[in-house]
């Protein structure tokens, strides 16, 4: 029986989630894409975890997504970084590579900081503080003033705020575990520190050279990406509110406006959207949220975020299954709010079958149907769907091998295999037949089907009420 949630949930996988046995129960609790997190693992270790999940996924009979998550260019303080506190006022200087420290000066381990940063920039230091601006910028050092005090430490995150494009959008690592995430068949690809819509470009092509065919997922997370974020959710699939560094090169006043926007941005232009970082965060350590996260997730699904995601929930905290379980159980209270905002409106519909899926969305309302069936190849039909948030679930119907694990995190669409059908009447029949089975729906419930030419992408172009027999 497919879940009255209608919201995703997306669990980061770790040492937490290693046992099988934890990973089933990750799975029971309502887990419906697991995120592979690039930056920590091996190839092998990150294989591991993949290959853990297409077992899950068939010992359950879903179809979970895999979604790996690249780690891009991450920049850290030197290595050989003394250990201090500075206050408000002080003056530091910024040299790129490793340099012997002191007299307030700084080493950032990349070659080429200085020519990251011009006169506008910040330089943000761990999650948010020490905060520098910058008074001056030289060949081969950076002036800066703090503004908030902090702690320096060795290897702390280091983010640049209008930064010149010096760094690569998609670093030699990244290319490595591309390689990795094409092995493992992932289904979703995260792309770290976007700043425009070109490197998503860029990731696409990287993508088809180690013959990767997972769904492109760019992650909100600096400045320049919401400044250019219509481009960039375009030439997406779908992007990722990512909070924790947009909250530390923005300050975090600005991260709830920000996500609302992208949410609704996102939306709009029919994409999947992905609201993570800190959503149960006391949860790594605690059996139960507090009462802030719980309206923190129940904002986002209101919101019509497609998916919530658990970061070290899940990944390293005490309480993994708990974190899904409560997760799920936030999002379906949310759920019943009289309006889920992220609805599509004022949508051209451009082709045929772009408008049959809005009035198969509009006529299960109206019919008081059970459900939507839709036969897809591609998983765009459902995605059409998806958009407008309809309040009946969405059955998908897919006969083309992969498809159904990349429309896990769509917004209310349960897919299920079914085998490739000669006619549109076969094809009809096999559907309602396959929705009844999968869904647990009685015979003789109502639901709307649509369907067009079996195997054609884009061939939509018919619209029925049948009940189920």
């Amino acid at each position: 029986m497919i879940p009255t949630r209608r919201t995703k949930i997306v669990a980061t996988l770790g040492p937490s989630t290693d046992d099988p046995a934890v990973l089933d129960r990750l799975v029971a609790a309502g887990m419906d894409c697991a995120r592979v997190n690039c930056s920590h693992g091996s190839a092998e270790e990150l294989l591991a975890r993949a290959d853990a999940v297409r077992g899950a996924a068939a010992l359950s009979g879903r179809s979970l997504g895999l979604l790996f998550d690249l780690q891009g260019p991450k920049l850290r303080l030197s290595a050989e970084t003394a250990p201090r506190v500075v206050e408000t006022g002080d003056v530091l200087t910024f040299t790129g590579g490793e340099v012997v420290e002191g007299d307030g000066r700084v080493a950032v381990d990349f070659p080429g900081f200085t020519r990251l940063c011009t006169e506008h920039s910040e330089i943000v230091i761990g999650d948010g503080v020490p905060r520098l601006a910058v008074a001056g910028v030289g060949a081969a050092e950076v002036r800066a003033s703090v503004v908030y005090p902090g702690a320096l430490a060795p290897r702390k995150g280091v983010n640049v705020t209008y930064a010149r494009p010096e760094l690569p959008a998609i670093t030699e690592k990244d290319l490595a575990d591309l390689e990795v995430a094409a092995q493992a068949r992932a289904d979703f690809v995260a792309l770290s520190f976007v700043r425009s819509a070109a490197d998503i470009e860029l990731l696409r092509a990287s993508m088809r050279d180690v013959g990767c065919r997972a769904r492109v997922i760019a992650k909100i997370e600096k400045v320049e990406a919401y400044e250019d974020l219509d481009d960039i959710i375009a030439v997406s699939d779908g992007v990722m509110v990512a909070r924790g560094d947009y909250g530390v090169e923005a300050g975090v006043a600005r991260v709830p406006l920000m996500q609302k926007d992208t949410i609704k941005r996102a939306t709009q232009q029919g994409k999947l959207v992905i609201t993570a970082t800190q959503m149960l965060e006391s949860m790594i350590q605690a059996a139960e949220p507090t009462r802030a996260e719980v309206a923190d997730v129940a904002n986002a699904v209101i919101d019509g975020t497609s998916a919530v995601m658990l970061s070290a929930e899940t990944s390293v905290g005490r309480y993994p299954v708990e974190a899904v379980r409560t997760m799920a159980e936030i999002a379906v209270a949310a759920e019943e709010a009289p309006e889920i905002h992220g609805r599509a409106h004022g949508i051209v519909h451009d082709t045929p079958a772009a408008a049959i899926m809005h009035a198969a969305v509009e006529l299960a309302e109206e019919v008081d149907a059970a459900a939507i069936v839709v036969p897809t190849s591609t998983g765009g039909a459902p995605r059409a769907c998806a958009k407008y948030r309809p309040r009946r679930p969405l059955i998908a119907l897919v006969h083309q091998e992969g498809v159904a694990e990349q429309l896990a995190l769509e917004w209310g669409v349960y897919a299920t295999p079914m085998e490739h059908s000669d006619s549109v009447d076969d094809l009809i029949d096999a559907a309602l037949v396959g929705a009844r089975d999968f869904a647990a729906l009685a015979p003789g419930a109502r639901v709307v089907i649509t369907a067009g030419r079996a195997g054609m992408a884009g061939g939509t172009n018919l619209i029925m009420v049948r009940e189920l027999p």
